[in-house]
């Protein structure tokens, strides 16, 4: 029976591979490290199976035992098609953040994909299907046997394969990051996830000191360490001043933040060729960071990394509600500070938990998808019926709709979603025209013009979301309050639905901050996140427009790096899903699940062998985590005494 499983996992291989297409790196290189994993994942099943298995067999009956065993293959075949179709409608493997969702954010994410099956996997379900009866059929009716030497074979492999293999699951040792995840085998990989996530290992701690006074490559002096893990000192100096007009009126700042913005397909020297001619060509008369990493792999990060550079708690800071700690942040600050503060968001506002974060941040108003109102037009709806919301360009009119053109200073936060699966837009001809004709303008190889056209729909999702931001632009700058905003714009993640070419490709976005009131324009290569963006503009705000802000911070940035050449001076985690903190950057280094790379200029990465500078880097990494262990503990920041000074209730 155990030969019937390994069978019917290179069945589901196969399928899976059918339904590939287009290879990133040579088939014999997949097919070889594929059947690895696919064998490492056959041994860590049975290992668990055998003693129920022979209990059942010999105490209860052998019909007992194989009905368990058959059960078992039955319910493997249904959960690894499951998750292989997660990945062909995603590109990335589903792993524990799965338990990190309620019930009603999966229930939408089910929504989005359901009804936008491909045919080839309706196919390949089919065989899959097919083949499982027929092989457990024939096994039923006695016309598949073992022996004892087939028992013999299987238990000395269990015995063999008893040493830890997880880590092994959820590697591939390929630089491409694609690559990688189709190597993987998805069932082996969750498996593997799932247990780390329920039996987590104290391993990735034992580098960090007990002392958390300061870290070993950071600069921040912590003031009471033990009670407030992440208190310091306000970060000194206000970098962007010199980019920014001096002004006694309190501008505006409007922050949009795109689903799936990510730079392989925007901005110049974009490795998949740029698809945002408006966000290029107002990049250039901004300043504008082309080298900003997201906080997160997904949504659920952006909130609280760019309006209050917060820690991630276990699952997402946001996840935490409704017993949040008490944070000092952007909106606050600027409630505090006189002004009105609003979220706006195209979609269900209650997925992430993002309308319990920025209540608690004390918003006065949040426009969601069930208060829009008549009059404005759903994105188009899958074959299911699903759809995530409204457009981009009718969030913008909304915006300008629900906001006067004068009146008291204001903070607004508006999350697009139109970029986002199952890509149905409106006008969807014109804009699958529009990308196709982009695409042939990069005067691309037969085979990677095949490769793009694979994601027509993904492009003309994206040139849709340009077009709706030069709307935005356009009707912003009759308005006499332009001359007095600061528009903020950046992605929350890079979609993962477009293959990417390295682990740090998922976080790799841009900011363009555009204004009537700087000073110059400049482009930054220099590596900074969406940490750095609260403790920068804070400081700016505070410098140049009078902001009343505290002398202590709970930033995990340091600020916005505004050097023009290609380096990193920063350090931090990321948090690639709801429950895998497996990323680290510092200085010119990335490490992902204790593998160390080098950050190339062009944001590529380049593996690196150098034990002493991942030492350090795991030693930073595990501080960071126990002071992060620790804010979840306790489920404080801040003192008190800070907070009610800064925050009215």
């Amino acid at each position: 029976m155990s030969l019937l499983l390994f069978l019917l996992i290179l069945v589901l291989r196969a399928i899976d591979l059918f339904m590939i297409g287009t290879f990133p790196v040579p088939l014999g290189t997949i097919i070889g490290r594929a059947l690895w994993a696919d064998v490492l994942t056959f041994l860590s099943v049975i290992r668990w199976i055998v003693l129920p298995f022979l209990l059942l067999y010999m105490l209860v009956s052998p019909r007992a035992g194989n009905a368990f065993y058959i059960s078992l293959i039955v319910l493997y075949v249904l959960v690894s098609f499951s998750l292989n179709l997660y990945f062909h409608q995603t590109s990335v493997p589903l792993g524990a953040d799965l338990f990190g969702y309620n019930m009603h954010d999966i229930k939408q994410t089910v929504g989005a994909a359901a009804g936008s099956v491909p045919t080839a996997t309706l196919v390949g379900l089919g065989v899959a299907v097919v083949v499982s009866a027929v092989a457990i059929v024939l096994f039923v009716r006695g016309r598949i046997r073992g022996d004892r030497r087939g028992f013999w074979f299987v238990l000395a492999c269990i015995l063999l394969f008893w040493i830890p293999i997880s880590r092994s699951l959820t590697r591939s040792g390929l630089r491409s990051e694609y690559a990688g995840n189709i190597v993987l085998n998805k069932t082996g990989f969750f498996l593997a996830k799932s247990a780390d996530y329920f039996f987590p290992s104290d391993a990735a701690y034992g580098a960090a000191g007990e002392d958390l006074k300061g870290d070993p490559l950071f600069t921040y002096k912590y003031l009471q360490p033990d009670a407030f893990p992440f208190l310091h000192a306000q970060p000194a100096g206000n970098n962007l001043q010199p980019y920014f007009r001096a002004d006694s009126v309190k501008p505006n700042v409007v922050i949009i933040l795109v689903e799936g913005l990510g730079r392989a397909f925007s901005g110049d020297n974009a490795y998949l060729g740029s698809f945002t001619p408006f966000l290029d060509s107002l990049g250039r008369g901004s300043l504008y960071f082309e080298n900003l990493l997201s906080g997160g792999g997904r949504t659920f990060a952006v909130l609280p990394t760019m309006l209050g550079s917060l820690p991630f708690g276990k699952n997402g800071f946001a996840e935490m509600a409704p017993e949040l700690p008490n944070s000092l942040t952007l909106m606050n600050l600027a409630r505090h500070n006189g002004y009105g503060a609003r979220f706006l968001y195209a979609g269900d506002a209650s997925f992430d938990k993002m309308d319990l974060f920025v209540r608690n941040q004390g918003v006065d108003s949040i426009i969601d998808k069930s208060s829009f109102g008549d009059g404005y037009r759903l994105l188009p709806a899958n074959s299911g019926g699903f759809t995530w919301g409204y457009g981009d360009d009718e969030l913008f009119r909304k915006y300008f709709d629900a906001t006067p053109d004068s009146g008291a200073p204001r903070l607004d936060i508006m999350l697009t979603v139109s970029t986002h699966s199952p890509f149905k837009i409106p006008d969807q001809a014109r804009y699958n025209a529009m990308a196709e004709q982009r695409i042939k303008s990069f005067k691309l190889s037969a085979e990677e013009t095949a490769a793009h056209m694979q994601y027509l729909n993904v492009y003309a999702s994206v040139m849709y979301m340009d077009a709706s931001v030069r709307g935005f632009f356009r009707q912003l700058q009759s308005r006499k309050d332009y001359a007095n905003t600061i528009v903020l714009i950046t992605g929350d993640h890079r979609l993962p639905e477009i293959p990417m070419r390295s682990k740090i490709d998922r976080y790799h976005t841009l900011l363009i901050v555009h204004s009537p009131l700087l000073a110059q324009h400049t482009r930054f290569s220099s590596v900074s996140s969406h940490f750095d963006v609260a403790p920068s503009f804070t400081r700016l705000l505070a410098g140049q427009y009078g902001w009343d802000i505290p002398q202590e911070a709970t930033w995990v940035g340091t600020g916005l790096d505004t050097a023009r050449a290609f380096r990193n001076v920063h350090h931090y985690p990321l948090m690639q899903t709801k429950n895998d903190v497996a990323d680290y950057v510092a200085g010119p280094y990335f490490m992902n699940s204790g593998s160390l790379y080098r950050i190339l200029p062009n944001m590529d990465l380049e593996p690196e062998d150098d034990e002493d500078t991942a030492g350090k880097l795991e030693a930073g990494f595990a501080t960071y985590r126990k002071r992060n262990d620790r804010m979840v503990q306790t489920r404080q920041l801040l003192p008190d005494s800070l907070y009610s000074r800064y925050v009215r209730k």
